[in-house]
Formats: C-alpha cells, structure tokens, sequence
C-alpha cells in the first residue's frame, strides 16, 4: 500500500499570537520572497512539526513558542503540535481531526506521545506509521525507524552538503540509512521487517539470559562442587535418615521414665515459641494465598477483557475492509416499513435523518483503532507483571506450607508428650529435628536455584537457536530484496536523468550523461560513474535536488514503494545560479508534477519565482521581504 502524507495547515505561536498560519496544497507548493525574508525557517518547522528532531534553529525562529500543523496521512486527518526547543527528542501532542477543531477544544482531546520508546506509551513515530501504512522496522542500537529518520530522506535544507543525500547529522549509521532506504522503497516486505524485529528482540533475549545465568553463576561460585544435583540429593538422603532416626528416639522417649521439673517447664516454653512461629507461617500463609487468588481472579478477567479487544479489534480491520470494498449504501427504501427514504442533506443520516459526526470517518477509525491497540499493548504489559508476581507467590506459599507442616509435627510431638522430665529430652530432640528441617528447607532452596539455572540454561539455548534460525530466514529473504533493490535503483535512475537532461543545454555541466547511480546506503551520487560530478556549486544543486524530484516520480508510478510522496526542498537554487537556470528548473518541476494524476506535495523555497508559476495554485503566502518577513514575532500579526 503506497503512503501519502501532505499537509493541509501550518501555524506557528509566538507569545499566545500567530506569526504564521499558512493553508498549503496538494501538488506543488512554492514560498517566494528575498534571501532573509525566513523562507527556510518555514521548512525547518514543517520538518520539526512532521517529527524531526530539530535543536539549532535560526534566531528569529527560535524566539517562537509552539508549531501547529494539520497533516492528512493517507486520508486520516491528524494534527501535530510540539513546542520549539533547543532540546532534543521533544514529544508530540496529537489531536486525531482537523486543526481549527483542536485548537477549539484546547487541551482536550490532545494526547501526549514521547519520541522515544518506553512501556507506558507508542511514540508519535509509531503513531505516524501506523497512519501511513508504514511497518515497524529495526534501526541502529535496539530502535526502530523513527519520523525523524524518515524525513531527512524527505527534505532538502541548506546546510547540509551538496555531495550529501541525506540530511545531515551528527550520528548517521550506515545501517540506519539502509533501513530508512529499504522501507520507503519498498525494499523487502513486511515479513521481513518482522523478522528482522523478532531477530532483534530474539539477540536481546539471548543477552538478558547470559546476564541472567552468570549473575547466577557468580553467586553460587563459593558453594564449589556442593552446588550440583547429586550433592543436594546426598546430603538430602542423609539429613532425611537423621531426621527419622530422631523421630524414632522420640518415641522411644514417652515410656522413659526421666523426671526433672526444670525440663518441664523449659518445654513449656518451647511449645510456645513454636506455636508462635506457626501462627506467624500461618498468617502469612493466609495471606499469600489470598494474594494468589486475587491475582489468579485478575489474570483470569484480563485474559477474557484482551480477548475481548482482539476480537473487537478483528471486527473493526473487516468491517473497515467491507467498507472500503463497497462504501456506504445508499437506501433507497426504508428496511423497516419499505416506504421511500426523502431527501436529506450531506449533514445527516439518510436512514434516521440525524446529524452526522463532524470527524471524519478515516480519522475516527484510525483514532477508534488506535486507543484499542493501546489498550492490549498496556494490558499485555500489566498480565506480564502480573504473571512474575503470581509464580513468586506461588513459590513462597509452597515454602510457607512445608515449613508449617514440619513445625506443626514438632509442636505436637511435644504437646503430646508427658509434662515430665522426659519432656525436656523431646524438646531437645525436637530441636534438632527442627536444626535438620532448617537445613532440608535451604537444601530445597538450593535445588531451586538450581532448577532456576537449569531453566535459564535452556531458555538461552532456545533464544540461541531462534537467533540462528531468524538469521537465516532473513538471508533467504534478502535474495528476493537484493533483485528488488535493482529495480527500484533503475527506476529512479532513469527518472533522475530524464530531469537531468531538461537543464537548460547552455549552462549544462555535464558534457554527455549517460547514466546516473546512487547509493542511498553510503550516501552519495554519480554521473557516469564519477562521484566528483562538477565543480560548479549550482550544478550540484541541479543534481542533487533533480535526484529527489525523480525518487518522488517513481513512488507515484511504483505503488510498492513507501516513500510518503512529499518533499520539502530548501535549496532549489545556488546563489550563483544563473537566473534562466533557476526558472527554467521551477518550471520543469512543475510541468513534470502536473502531468503526474497520482496524490504528491512539493513545498519549495525561492528568492527567484518565475513569473509563469506565480499563480493561486502555486504560490503559499505573499511574497516575503526582509521587512516583510514570514515570521511576524513583532506584533504577532496575523497573515493569511
């Protein structure tokens, strides 16, 4: 499914007033006006308000306060807001409809997303790809994709070199542009992006288990060849032995005839010692259980509520598809007494005559489907929790019911017994009964680490094998990607050149072109085979931004590629560039995007318009001078 992003609005705040507020277009968008009027602080805020991750702002611009933009995302309208910072990864609010309802709802309905991912919240970037059809894909150090990749693939600013395809930054991994590259060509399918998730969740599962067992290791080192199966079972035999031979002496100890009244009332003393300790096991014991029910209880109602939201959730993807299979069907008749339906306006229902919603329906839904999502992702999360917490409680009451049942045993042998001096020598058996018992519980404690370390051995061995196992799905996957890549790096080429050879034959810098290449991946460009393409600074400009215009083209005649259809070009023109030259390349962006049918947006910057695109269709704003600028911080006028 091809992704469409174009933006509908864009306002800028400045001390509660507006110094901008511009409505822009489908096609071809240009902001003219002279160099310093702020033209390019207007992209840098579209690019910021779409996502990107802006900390160096010009002057003027950065005295500003909040960026609004209404966008439409593949026919979901959504509107943005992030406040201008020098600070980086700054969050999104989010309002799912147009931009005059939310500015009008204030801060309600506007949900918080951060940039970065945590377990309490999707990112806007997830947010943003989920509304342009565009799958989660891994990028460099455990992250996925995030907008801000995306649009330095989208945007021509003028800082960043000419030899450069990306924009620039500071921290720019080769894998990462890869990754940007594929997903918006369409490199590779959703298979493999989550394969590629699960390759990466998988290794991060395999290194928290190493850590796991270890930190395990480390702490059972000092117990030597003691910590091993058969050393438990050994001591456990002859502690059990032990134990009953002590038993059986107490035994024999009721028909002894031993008398001492200070035995006596030492015994006394032990009974009590040991019902209180039973009542304080059995307590808890109480207790746990009870905790162990309600999370039981818990779990059980979760289990049905994320069933539940599934369910919804696969009702709503086929009532959507049926939708968008069929549309709406218009009644003729009424299905309950089959007279003919009158009239009604656009507003209302033509069934029961009522006022319809003023969202519209892709934005509801996306915005229906969004809060359901949301709403397993963070009941999952809760379950996980609750799981860990009920089998340690189940653990610990297991515990609590051996222990209680050994001191139970004890506490009868010596209740039973005659309150005679033979008491004494029960207790002190009893004693030792409870010495072994102790010893069998941390024996059996051990044997659970042991187990635990089994378990974690295992579980690592099996993270292992699906790490080996993604591995080598996702290098079979990739020769189908590899003859993928071909295509779409010959379909852009061609489309590349054939701007290429519509610069004005007078100011060419290329003697004969016969073909262009480019890697996104190493980030740079070549005609014929030559990365040092010319040493004219307007050349490369021609180049450079004729290599996105012809990206641009063969996303809308390719329907497998991703790339949103939108660019933002900021460096159109050198300030050498010859005047013919830098009119006669508007002219041809614009007559090559008019003859193209499918959806796009171009919003380009100039300081010199040709007089033939200086029409209502084209032009965005008025045409901007240094005391005329695009920013009006001064009074915080309005301009429309």
């Amino acid at each position: 499914m091809s992704s469409i992003l174009k933006l509908n609005r864009l306002i800028v705040m400045k001390g509660g007033q507006r110094a901008y507020d511009q409505k822009f277009h489908a096609g071809l968008n240009i902001i003219h006006g002279s160099n310093g009027s702020g033209k390019s602080s207007i992209l840098d805020f579209i690019f910021f308000a779409l996502g990107g991750n802006l900390t160096k702002w010009k002057p003027v611009a950065q005295r500003c306060d909040t960026v609004f933009a209404e966008v439409s995302a593949n026919g979901t309208k959504l509107s943005l807001r992030r406040d201008v910072s020098t600070d980086s990864n700054r969050p999104m609010f989010v309002y799912f409809g147009e931009l005059q309802d939310g500015l009008e709802a204030a801060a309600d309905g506007w949900q918080r997303y951060p940039y970065a991912r945590n377990d309490h919240s999707k990112t806007f970037s997830q947010v943003l790809f989920k509304a342009l059809g565009l799958p989660e894909i891994p990028g460099d150090e455990g992250s996925n994709i995030t907008m801000h990749q995306i649009l330095r693939l989208m945007y021509v600013d003028q800082n960043t070199p000419f030899q450069r395809i990306f924009r620039s930054e500071d921290f720019d991994p080769r894998d990462t542009r890869e990754a940007v590259s594929e997903l918006l060509c369409g490199i590779g399918n959703n298979e493999l992006y989550s394969k590629r998730i699960a390759f990466r969740e998988s290794r991060k599962t395999e290194s928290d288990l190493s850590t796991k067992l270890t930190n395990l290791l480390r702490a059972t080192a000092h117990l030597g060849e003691n910590f091993n199966d058969g050393a438990f079972e050994v001591e456990r035999k002859n502690l059990s032995q032990r134990r009953e031979m002590l038993q059986k002496e107490i035994e024999d100890l009721h028909s002894a005839d031993v008398d001492s009244s200070q035995m006596a009332r030492s015994a006394e003393i032990e009974r009590r010692k040991l019902y209180e300790n039973i009542t304080k096991v059995r307590d808890r014991l109480v207790g746990v259980e009870r905790e162990i029910a309600s999370l039981e209880f818990e779990i059980s109602d979760s289990n049905h509520f994320v069933g539940h939201l599934e369910q919804l959730l696969k009702e709503f993807d086929r009532t959507a598809a049926t939708y968008m299979a069929i549309g709406e069907v218009p009644f003729e008749l009424c299905p309950a007494c089959l007279q003919p339906l009158t009239d009604t306006s656009d507003h209302q229902c033509h069934l029961c005559k009522e006022e319809l919603p003023k969202e519209e329906k892709d934005t509801k839904l996306f915005e229906l489907r969004m809060d359901i999502e949301g709403q397993i992702s963070e009941s999952l999360r809760l379950q996980e929790r609750r799981m860990d917490k009920l089998n340690t409680l189940k653990k610990e009451a297991t515990r609590l019911k051996t222990s209680m049942s050994r001191q139970m045993k004890q506490f009868d042998e010596v209740r039973n017994a005659s309150i005679d001096g033979r008491t004494a020598l029960i207790s002190e058996k009893s004693r030792e009964v409870g010495r072994t018992d102790s010893r069998l519980d941390e024996l059996s404690k051990l044997s659970d680490l042991r187990q635990q370390i089994n378990e974690v051995k295992e579980a690592k061995e099996a993270a292992s094998n699906a790490v080996e196992k993604l591995r080598n799905e996702i290098e079979a996957l990739g020769l189908a990607r590899d003859k993928r890549r071909r295509q779409v790096k010959t379909r852009i080429s061609e489309q590349t050149k054939r701007v290429l050879e519509m610069d004005l034959e007078e100011h060419n810098d290329f003697e004969e072109l016969e073909n262009f290449d480019f890697s996104f991946e190493d980030d740079w460009f070549a005609i014929n085979g030559d990365p040092n393409i010319t040493t004219s600074a307007s050349g490369m400009v021609v180049v450079k931004n004729s290599l996105f215009i012809g990206l641009l083209l063969s996303s809308l005649q390719d329907q497998q590629m991703r790339y949103p259809r939108m660019l933002l070009l900021d460096n159109v023109e050198d300030k050498g560039m010859v005047g013919d030259r830098v009119r006669n390349f508007q002219k041809v962006i614009a007559d090559l995007m008019d003859d193209e049918s499918q959806p796009h947006q171009i919003i380009l910057t100039t300081s010199t318009l040709n007089p033939e695109l200086e029409r209502e269709d084209y032009i965005v704003g008025p045409e901007y001078t240094k005391e005329n600028r695009t920013l009006n911080i001064q009074t915080g006028a309005f301009r429309s």
